[in-house]
């Protein structure tokens, strides 16, 4: 049976020193970290090493930790975002070298339905390659507002800006990844990857 505590309590309990809960917000979240993971980093083990990455950072900020409107999630979000972008500027060596060995033999029940999502969005994909040319907060706005469909106002109360800002922000941001978007995608995949982009808010 789920556990119908909400985050914010659960996280008050784990941070009092109730070990279970904690767990609990693991077992919650932790596919959703891993798909976002996976889209990006395309390897199960990797994709893994980012799950236990965010929920260890978790732990070591949760005095830090924001809980926007009642959830835990577009924190976790956020986090998984910082870690994926350090990864590609300091292991994409390491990460070629592991693309070419064989994936395990036997892979958790989630990863099928990853690998379909990965292999229906090549828009996605390129998204990610053109948030390399905005600044931080641009790519967390972008990626949480384009790609994890949060609202505006969630991901103002996130970052802890204006949403007169992260709209404007926003704004720019989704102009610089036009112009580095390859042209046959916005030509062939135009339906879906223009979806995500003009359709956040202004």
């Amino acid at each position: 049976m789920d556990d119908e505590r909400t985050d914010a309590v659960l996280w008050l309990e784990a941070t009092t020193g109730t070990e279970r809960s904690f767990g609990v917000l693991f077992d919650r979240y932790r596919i959703r970290v891993f798909r976002k993971a996976y889209a990006q980093l395309k390897s199960v083990h990797d994709a893994e090493d980012v799950v236990a990455i965010v929920f260890l950072e978790a732990w070591r900020s949760r005095a830090k930790v924001r809980i926007v409107d009642g959830a835990i999630l577009p924190w976790l979000l956020s986090v998984t975002s910082y870690v994926l972008l350090n990864q590609a500027r300091g292991t994409r060596r390491w990460r070629r070298l592991l693309a070419a060995l064989p994936e395990p033999e036997e892979q958790a029940d989630h990863a099928d339905d990853v690998l379909e999502r990965l292999n229906q969005n090549a828009q996605l994909r390129a998204i990610y390659d053109a948030m390399t040319t905005l600044n931080a907060q641009e790519r967390s706005i972008i990626d949480l507002i384009v790609i994890e469909e949060l609202p505006v106002a969630t991901v103002a109360a996130l970052l802890d800006i204006p949403i007169g800002t992260v709209k404007s922000k926003l704004h720019r941001a989704r102009e610089k990844i036009r112009r580095r978007i390859p042209s046959h995608l916005m030509r062939d995949d135009r339906s879906e990857l223009t979806a995500r982009l003009d359709g956040a808010p202004q």
